[in-house]
């Protein structure tokens, strides 16, 4: 079974599909929780992308390992704790004001049930792999929402994914055209449903107009991540992200990503984003 109903309906319904980074968050409302990810959704999301961490008694948590200094203001890793003692933990607001503790994927999960047109995408699973689709296989209902992504040079992960009974809908992380070549040797093994492409040069093949329609002909959709990560690597997008579009010009990030042709942006702005997505179809349209 592909579990893609809701992928399609969502294809079908929008010339781009809205993804949102850990939720929106900002004020009172802290990243990697429910009320982020209903706030996401308020906002137009039509995806949420979200962090598993676990405690060292076994328990899932939505959470991103190495943010323990922002979120928690404590530099023990997540991993280190037990789940009594998460539950003792609180996220942070913008004022370091104490929020929420980290919801578990149980309560998460049971949360997201309210929204059953909307698509999560588990990020990072290459870390718990086998463990974690084993833990997944008790939300049968929300399997048709469930999307797992992870890089493709994690072999061991993709291993799983081929081992499991149950075949996710699987978005592998594709970094250049290696990783595309590798990745298509899985295509008759797991359940790809699509492709996010992440590229530094906006004119490499992988990434071509052309190479993206085919991918849709294949029946892939593809989905291009505009948000900025500070460090080694600034963007994921050639350029045309998040920064871009907000304090200089649309045209200039979302709006070459729009005529590349990727059915998906994740943002960590989706109101902006819908907007201007809004405004850019209607003219399109006329």
């Amino acid at each position: 079974m592909k579990y893609t109903k809701v992928l399609e309906k969502l294809l079908r319904e929008n010339d781009v599909i809205i993804a949102c980074h850990q939720g929106s968050a900002g004020g009172n409302i802290a990243y990697n929780t429910y009320r982020s990810m209903l706030n996401a959704i308020n906002q137009g999301a039509h995806i949420v992308e979200f962090d598993i961490s676990k405690t060292n008694d076994g328990v899932f948590h939505v959470f991103h390992e190495n943010e323990e200094p922002i979120r928690f203001n404590r530099d023990e890793k997540f991993r280190t704790f037990t789940a009594d003692e998460i539950k003792e933990q609180t996220l942070f607001n913008m004022n370091m004001q104490a929020v929420e503790a980290p919801p578990t994927l149980k309560d998460f999960m049971a949360n997201m049930k309210k929204h059953p047109n909307i698509l999560l995408h588990f990020d990072h699973v290459q870390k718990w792999g086998k463990e974690l689709l084993e833990n997944l296989d008790e939300y049968e209902d929300q399997r048709q929402s469930i999307i797992i992504k992870t890089d493709v040079t994690e072999t061991e992960c993709l291993e799983a994914l081929v081992a499991h009974d149950i075949k996710y809908m699987t978005l592998p992380k594709v970094w250049n055209q290696d990783d595309f070549d590798k990745i298509m040797e899985y295509k008759d093994k797991i359940n790809i449903v699509g492709f996010e492409m992440i590229f530094d040069d906006p004119n490499a093949d992988y990434v071509s107009k052309e190479k993206l329609e085919q991918l849709r002909q294949m029946g892939y959709h593809t989905m291009v991540n505009s948000i900025v990560l500070w460090g080694d690597r600034q963007s994921l997008c050639g350029g045309f992200d998040d920064d871009v579009s907000l304090l200089e010009n649309p045209d200039l990030g979302w709006g070459k990503l729009f005529e590349m042709g990727f059915d998906v942006i994740q943002t960590d702005w989706p109101l902006s984003l819908k907007i201007y997505l809004e405004e850019k179809t209607s003219k399109v349209s006329l």
